[in-house]
């Protein structure tokens, strides 16, 4: 019988412990003085307010604590019983920071809440929140007391407290909450806690449309009508109140600036502007923003053709005779290639890639597209949803191969190129994978193309694109130029003869010249790369 009546009341303690555990967050009650001194039960947790220590400190000791209020227990409480205020209490455990939806889009609202310790939780008579801008001199304090009579189980150490709320705190900035256990004595340590945390981002709280200084036109479309470039672009909403915009473009150092006013009344959604002065064959980045301090700017590139056909000299093997042959006059605009490649042999071939990029660009009268230039659509999108849409997109592929493509890192390997090693080789599959349903659906397979440069092996190809055509860069410019433009090179007692694109001719334009040095650079670097490999074997 005795058992069975332990084994009940133990049984009730459990349940009583679980639905203390469970009970809803105790928030702050508004208590009088009067009710917190003497005790009463409908004062359980009050919030003290700088008007009630006020009352009870004098109008001048106030004056002392600044904006923060201080903890007046031997004041509020102890003048009848003095220890009431000195026993060891522990911090609080599970602070945590907790975001609250406000009107205001222009700053954040929080509330904090945490757990009591049991360690000296009978003699717990109340908590302190601080909360301090990291750097910054503002502090905000609120305190919460018990009553006197109030002394806590230990099963109301899973009970959550909560805070105020904290409102105006400034957007994307750092702040440091501190926790106390209540009595304080200095003799003791471990009587608070702290939490640093970061209040959201403008585009986090409101939206990425709604805030002026993360705002960027993310529509941008260049067409060029014999000498005129025209821009379009989205505008921002009308709440965000920008009213001017500016684009820079680059080349060789020089900056191009263009102030841009649009006018509302005519459209409130895109506006268009004119380049004007720009160098005809060259290839420009350019950048547009909200005329904004720190506002982000969108880079897009503007590739200025010639206003005339774009010509080649054809030349006869015998009798120096030339004739003038146009390029295809079906396509408007030039052929759009995207470049694929590992980044794994490091960032000499990088720039190799990148040089070969903006020569192609400049003197192949083609659309280049690559990674490199687009790092704010490949971080939104992402790199294989950016990758698979612009191979959709592009006329041409051109997939730089290198030993990096027969090259997974080991695993130990943990640094920055490992992500992108392994997302180049998912790239090559899924290029693989279109060549192979192309080539069994006897589909035409020029679209798809594969190149080494000079220091690399013919065996650096993956086996997925030996279906396809391939070269070996710089010697086969010409070739590259013939498949891109659809021109042969070659007919019975004649060949064709390109400016600037010859095995030779190509580097004494700049941008060959600063391709031919950065393929003998990234070609040093690999081979000083083996040599390392090959002594760290021995």
């Amino acid at each position: 019988m005795w058992k069975l009546l332990y084994l009940f009341l133990t049984l009730c303690q459990l349940l009583c412990c679980q639905a203390e555990a469970t009970a809803a967050p105790v928030t702050p009650q508004s208590c009088s003085l009067d009710c917190i001194q003497q005790g009463g039960p409908a004062c359980e947790y009050c919030r003290i307010t700088r008007s009630d220590v006020r009352k009870a400190l004098g109008f001048k000791s106030m004056e002392r604590f600044g904006s923060c209020i201080p903890w007046p227990c031997f004041e509020l409480l102890g003048n009848e019983d003095p220890k009431i205020c000195q026993h060891y209490v522990q911090a609080p455990n599970d602070v945590k920071v907790e975001f609250l939806n406000d009107s205001n889009s222009q700053s954040d609202t929080i509330i904090v809440s945490w757990k009591p310790s049991y360690y000296g939780i009978a003699f717990l008579r109340g908590f302190q929140v601080s909360l301090q801008a990291l750097g910054g001199t503002s502090v905000a304090c609120q305190l919460f007391l018990f009553h006197r009579n109030l002394s806590l189980p230990t099963s109301h150490a899973q009970r959550v407290y909560k805070s105020d709320p904290f409102p105006g705190l400034s957007l994307g900035s750092q702040y440091a909450v501190t926790v106390m256990a209540l009595p304080v004595p200095e003799e003791w340590e471990r009587f608070y806690r702290s939490e640093i945390f970061s209040t959201r981002s403008c585009a986090e709280k409101n939206g990425f449309e709604q805030c002026k200084n993360d705002w960027y036109p993310k529509h941008i479309e260049v067409q060029q009508e014999g000498s005129a470039i025209t821009v379009t672009f989205n505008l921002a909403p009308p709440n965000l109140g920008i009213r001017s915009y500016f684009s820079l473009c680059y080349i060789n150092g020089r900056k191009k600036y263009t102030n841009i006013i649009p006018d509302l009344t005519t459209n409130k959604t895109h506006h268009s502007y004119q380049l004007s002065d720009l160098q005809e064959g060259t290839n420009y980045t350019c950048e547009i923003a909200a005329n904004e301090v720190d506002a982000v700017r969108k880079m897009f590139n503007v590739h200025v053709v010639h206003t005339q056909k774009d010509i080649i000299n054809k030349h006869e093997e015998v009798g120096n005779q030339e004739e003038l042959v146009s390029l295809r006059k079906n396509r408007l605009t030039p052929p759009r290639l995207l470049i694929c490649y590992s980044s794994h042999e490091g960032p000499a071939h990088v720039k190799a890639v990148m040089q070969l990029g903006v020569f192609i660009q400049q003197h192949m009268a083609t659309q280049v597209c690559l990674d490199l230039w687009d790092s704010l659509s490949v971080a939104e999108e992402g790199s294989m949803a950016w990758h698979c849409r612009q191979i959709r997109e592009s006329d041409f592929v051109l997939v730089m191969c290198s030993r990096g493509f027969n090259q997974r890192p080991k695993p130990e390997d943990d640094d920055g190129d490992e992500d992108q090693a392994y997302s180049s080789d998912a790239i090559i599959q899924l290029i693989g994978a279109e060549v192979g349903r192309a080539k069994a659906w006897g589909q035409d397979l020029s679209k798809y193309m594969a190149a080494i440069f000079e220091y690399s092996e013919e065996t650096d190809i993956p086996t997925e694109l030996r279906l396809i055509s391939h070269y070996v860069l710089t010697s086969d410019l010409p070739l590259l130029f013939s498949h891109l433009h659809g021109v042969a090179l070659h007919r019975p007692g004649a060949y064709l003869k390109i400016d600037h694109i010859s095995e030779k001719g190509f580097a004494k334009v700049p941008a060959g010249a600063a391709l031919q040095w950065a393929i003998y650079e990234a070609g040093m670097a690999l081979e000083g790369k083996g040599q390392h490999s090959l002594e760290e074997g021995d």
